[in-house]
């Protein structure tokens, strides 16, 4: 199985709820095996999750990343907050353009879920 959530809101509830999300996903045995291949892509002010994470946040995305879950940010979005890759929550990655990054990744097959 290859899935993609996506978050874009810039409320941190949202973030949250898509963070439960993608933990609820790779615990369902039902659905998910070892090796499946999970990415978080956040784009717009969705990055802020990556960026400017509260504590619970950051426990939230370190368990994501225990968890394999591949991480990555837009970094348009990056740059029109100021910030760069250097500001992100360790884990987390870059990508040129998360339009992009979601057009890749579906046309490699994965799934498409957008987070609340």
């Amino acid at each position: 199985m290859k899935t993609v959530i996506h978050v874009s809101s810039p409320d941190p509830n949202d973030q949250r709820e898509a963070i439960a999300n993608t933990l609820n996903l790779v615990g369902d045995e039902s659905v998910f095996t070892p090796g499946d291949d999970v990415v978080g892509l956040a784009n717009g002010a969705g990055i802020r999750m990556f960026v400017e994470a509260t504590t619970a946040q950051r426990e939230l995305v370190s368990e994501l990343r225990n968890r394999e879950v591949d991480l990555r940010a837009c970094r348009n979005a990056l740059r029109g907050m100021g910030v760069t890759d250097a500001d992100l929550l360790p884990g987390v990655d870059g990508v040129p353009s998360g339009s992009g990054e979601l057009a890749r990744l579906q046309d490699e097959g994965y799934g498409y879920i957008k987070a609340p």
